[in-house]
């Protein structure tokens, strides 16, 4: 015979699994499924104080006296809102596994009624090719994790694309760096460090990483710092720089998505405005060509330069005077 404790928590299953505010269960209803699923038959009295124990612990549960029907979990750890919002994003992080995503996504609709969870059998992985083929990923997060935390260096293998589409080592020597954060940016989660003995700080996927293993030595102690990498765009980490352009009005929406509201900006004329950001100009030099027909830089000139050459030296051969 299960105890008044074993009875309440399979209680709090049966709430947890089958109620929700369009679908209220009835004391009968709540019998029968205890009955059945863990073969008990609890009178209404043992049932009545389970629930106030369960209110006394924090649960909110919606009683008859509240419905006038029967009895539902009314809140979650997460509402139904926040679940959809949090199972899109996964299946979009191309960083995460199919496996990993799909394992993911049930743990977080298990938060949820079996009732609501049928909303969501109709969600598929966007552009499921993406996805990476690295099962080690939330190893290697727990890993550098423990690692940031304890200002310990890792080493790790570096992995990139060959031409069969198939993750290989860059270099068969291990990286060593000093990990300082992680942040997620551009579609993927990246490691913020720099690698040892070195004073740049560094970005690597964290989807690429293989084998991170924590060493024994501590940081860089003449190293131990954090550069700010909310500057870097399209991860080019690197010394940020002021840097001027004149963009078409069209493209306003892209450059506040882009480098957010906590930069200058002034309108020039009816369709163009100039902005003002601090970041490394790698990562700006990127961004431009990718406006090249929206946006051009007006400072640093050697920036401005440096974009006129890449263009001229362009795989279509088209030259200046075309």
């Amino acid at each position: 015979m299960k105890t008044d404790r074993a009875i309440t928590i399979c209680l709090l299953h049966v709430l947890r699994e089958y109620s929700d505010e369009n679908h209220i269960l009835p004391m009968q209803e709540i019998r029968q499924k205890m009955q059945l699923l863990y073969h008990i038959q609890p009178d209404r009295r043992t049932i009545y104080s389970s629930i106030a124990l369960l209110l006394d612990l924090g649960y909110d549960i919606s009683t008859f006296e509240d419905n006038k029907i029967g009895y539902y979990l009314q809140s979650r750890a997460f509402e139904q809102s926040e679940i959809l919002l949090l199972t899109d994003a996964v299946y979009a992080f191309p960083f995460i596994s199919n496996k990993q995503s799909s394992d993911l996504i049930s743990k977080l609709q298990n938060q949820l009624s079996m009732h609501q969870r049928k909303k969501y059998t109709h969600l598929k992985v966007v552009r499921s090719s993406r996805k990476s083929d690295n099962r080690q990923v939330f190893l290697n997060i727990e890993v550098l994790d423990e690692a940031i935390q304890d200002k310990k260096q890792v080493s790790f293998s570096y992995l990139k694309y060959d031409i069969n589409k198939t993750l290989k080592k860059r270099r068969e020597k291990p990286y060593i760096v000093n990990p300082y954060g992680m942040v997620y940016m551009n579609e993927h989660y990246y490691l913020i460090c720099n690698l040892s003995g070195k004073l740049n700080t560094s970005l690597y996927r964290i989807d690429h990483m293989k084998d991170v293993v924590i060493q024994s030595s501590s940081w860089d102690k003449e190293y131990e710092r954090k550069e700010d990498t909310m500057d870097a765009v399209y991860a080019f980490s690197g010394k940020p720089e002021s840097i001027t352009m004149r963009c078409d009005n069209i493209i306003l929406d892209d450059v506040i998505d882009r480098f957010g509201t906590n930069i200058f900006i002034r309108k020039t004329s009816d369709t163009e405005f100039e902005f003002t950001v601090h970041a490394p100009p790698r990562g700006i030099k990127f961004w431009a060509l990718q406006y090249l027909q929206y946006a051009e830089v007006l400072s640093p000139i050697w920036l401005k330069d440096q974009i006129t050459s890449s263009i001229l030296q362009n795989k279509y051969n088209i030259s200046k005077t075309q």
